[in-house]
């Protein structure tokens, strides 16, 4: 508790938020969320009953293919990152007055524009657009600017233009700013003087994907296929050699016609027509998916004949402490990972989620944050800054996200191992602020394991629920 009255008062003293005495038409709760180092604590508003009567401005952003027009002849970039600009854009007093949030030690409000508000991401794209207006040369999608020129000159005059409006606006930037590059990462692409080029981490799921060593293996990544078969009448030819080893009387042999086979099916998946350009305003989706192995995703849109086709594949592997997550809180790892990772995007505009772990769609949409468990909390808190619709889905339409997770191309990331790390931290302060001793909470844990009940919801958890529950199940009720 005193660690929570700290952070009301740094936050207090840095004008962040302001205490309420009047009568509001709208207070929400908090969930506080305990710090990697744990001798602080994050105070985060659950603004999930507020955002429901938000009415969200719509802001367009530039079709991605709009803004690549504009770098021909470009040589020289700077991106700058303004991702801490939520919280430099202040609310006026009617606002303010709609956070306010509720706190042991009294109420309060936000000051500035919150995360966790729907309209955040359109009125800080407005405002951005606003303030970089005119300037030549500039590229505003949501939180990343690109500025870039043919020469040096005229490049570091427009960046310290760039400069100059942001400092009038009081916007300061992130440290992870790139100045003067010969080649720079931008909305999905490379681009440097030569030109623009697709990012290869876009396809690396694929161009990773390993080789079936069983047929098993061979029938998920043929299953992949054949979902995207229809966007390439090649594809039903060049697996030909690979669909004879599933015959029944075949024997198992990988050889120069198969691998052959393989790889030109990877590449058929990897390039048009099957891979589609990414375009702001089209309607997107994202199917993730989880297994024991890793964790997989791919962006799709709709395409102007009806079709729906993929934008970027990705996939990683899961950390040992991952591994032991329960199967909805991988699914919800799934879920928030791909869409941070697919954030350039997504941010600022809606999409859909789409996952085959049904109990997962309430607790990433309409439950109160205070009612989910430590990390699905965490989860969902990292969403936040995201507008997602979240719809379940049979496991026959996630076949492309399932072969993905079950062969993951990459490792984790050190920012991927960060986050479960303060996830863990924010289990375990659950656990430790629980009012009980510890020979107290070991009692528990030992009776536990003999208690049938709990013995089939744990089992059920780390499993995954089966689709039937049994006749009078004990766990019915959960």
């Amino acid at each position: 508790m005193n660690k929570v009255k700290a952070e009301i008062n740094r936050m207090l003293d840095d004008d962040v938020i302001s205490p309420v005495e009047e009568p509001t038409e709208w207070c929400s709760g908090i969930v506080v969320v305990p710090k990697a180092e744990r001798s602080s604590v994050r105070i985060c508003v659950d603004l999930t009953s507020l955002n429901k009567a938000v009415l969200r401005e719509v802001h367009p952003l530039s079709s991605v293919d709009e803004d690549l027009a504009r770098l021909s002849g470009s040589k020289i970039f700077t991106k700058l990152d303004a991702r801490s600009g939520f919280w430099q854009m202040p609310l006026d007093q009617q606002s303010r007055l709609l956070t306010t949030f509720v706190t042991p030690f009294g109420r309060f409000c936000m000051n500035r524009l919150p995360f966790g508000t729907s309209s955040a991401p359109e009125i800080f794209q407005r405002r951005m657009s606003e303030i970089l207006r005119d300037i030549d040369g500039v590229i505003c999608h949501m939180d990343d600017i690109l500025i870039h020129a043919s020469n040096q000159d005229t490049h570091d005059e427009r960046v310290r233009t760039v400069l100059q409006r942001l400092q009038q606006a009081g916007l300061t930037l992130n440290e992870k700013c790139e100045f003067s590059k010969p080649v720079i990462k931008f909305l999905g692409h490379i681009m440097d003087g030569n030109g623009i080029r697709a990012d290869p981490q876009k396809i690396e799921a694929i161009v990773e994907f390993p080789v079936p060593t069983n047929i098993t293996e061979l029938q998920r990544f043929l299953g992949m296929v054949n979902q995207l078969a229809k966007f390439s009448p090649e594809l039903a030819s060049q697996t030909e050699p690979l669909r004879q080893l599933l015959k029944r009387d075949s024997l198992w042999s990988w050889g120069h016609p198969q691998e052959q086979s393989f790889q030109a099916v990877k590449k058929n998946l990897t390039s048009a027509p099957v891979l589609a350009h990414y375009c702001a305003g089209r309607e997107t989706t994202i199917a993730a998916d989880a297994s024991n192995a890793g964790l997989g995703a791919v962006l799709l849109q709709i395409q102007p004949d009806g079709s729906r086709r993929p934008v970027s594949y990705i996939s990683r592997s899961l950390t040992p402490a991952e591994k032991n997550y329960a199967v909805i809180e991988k699914e919800a790892l799934a879920a928030t990972w791909a869409s941070e990772r697919f954030s350039e995007y997504i941010l600022g505009s809606t999409y859909t989620i789409e996952t085959d772990h049904k109990p997962l769609v309430p607790l990433l949409t309409t439950k109160e944050l205070y009612k989910m468990p430590p990390r699905i909390q965490r989860f969902r808190l990292r969403l936040m800054r995201f507008s997602p619709n979240v719809i379940h889905v049979s496991g026959k339409q996630q076949i492309t996200a399932d072969a993905l997770s079950r062969a993951p191309a990459s490792a984790p990331s050190e920012e991927d191992i960060a986050l479960v790390n303060d996830a863990d931290v924010m289990a375990k302060q659950t656990l430790d602020c629980l009012p009980a001793s510890s020979r107290k909470l070991q009692d528990i844990i030992t009776l536990q394991k003999c208690d049938p009940e709990i013995v089939e919801v744990r089992n059920f958890c780390q499993r995954g629920w089966p689709a039937f529950l049994p006749q009078n199940p004990l766990s019915r009720q959960y």
